[in-house]
């Protein structure tokens, strides 16, 4: 069998079971074919995951547990977070780091339940919602845009892998 389309097996049985812990995703986060499909905030994103093994987000200990804690993770947290560890495969399957790819904006809204959030966007128009520790994100970025006039995807994404980590 074709390991792109096992891999997508797995990944919908995995997406499964996960959902069985995660109500909250439903309606939110699907799979349509090779698509990760995120609704929010009447906003629609996908991403291609024919070349990606989601049980990978399971190394990771801390993503492990919340997925395993019922409605611990949004469906657009842990959209995000596989969307990031996409990019991330690809720019380590090409072995270098695009320096193109930065920062373009930082903006906080307001969701239909008034609660806060921040939405980054780079200059290749990926959208990033981030719930948690807002107020270590925007020091993050501003510490960043403080060395220089540029704010590179990857080393935000290093500084918000360690925030959330810690």
């Amino acid at each position: 069998m074709d390991t792109n389309l096992q891999w997508m097996n797995d990944n919908i049985r995995y997406f499964n079971e996960w959902l069985k812990y995660n109500d909250s995703w439903q309606g939110k986060l699907q799979i349509i074919g090779n698509n990760l499909v995120c609704k929010s905030d009447g906003i629609n994103e996908a991403i291609d995951i024919s070349h990606y093994y989601l049980p990978n987000i399971l190394e990771n200990p801390v993503l492990r547990e919340q997925i395993q804690i019922k409605n611990m993770l949004q469906a657009d947290d842990i959209f995000r977070i596989i969307r990031v560890n996409i990019l991330a495969e690809k720019e380590d399957q090409t072995g270098e780091f695009n320096p193109q790819v930065f920062i373009t904006n930082v903006d906080m809204k307001q969701d239909e339940d008034m609660q806060f959030f921040l939405v980054i966007e780079d200059n290749q128009g990926h959208k990033f919602k981030i719930t948690k520790n807002m107020e270590l994100v925007l020091q993050l970025y501003q510490d960043l845009l403080a060395k220089g006039s540029i704010v590179y995807f990857e080393e935000f994404k290093q500084g918000m892998e360690r925030i959330m980590h810690e």
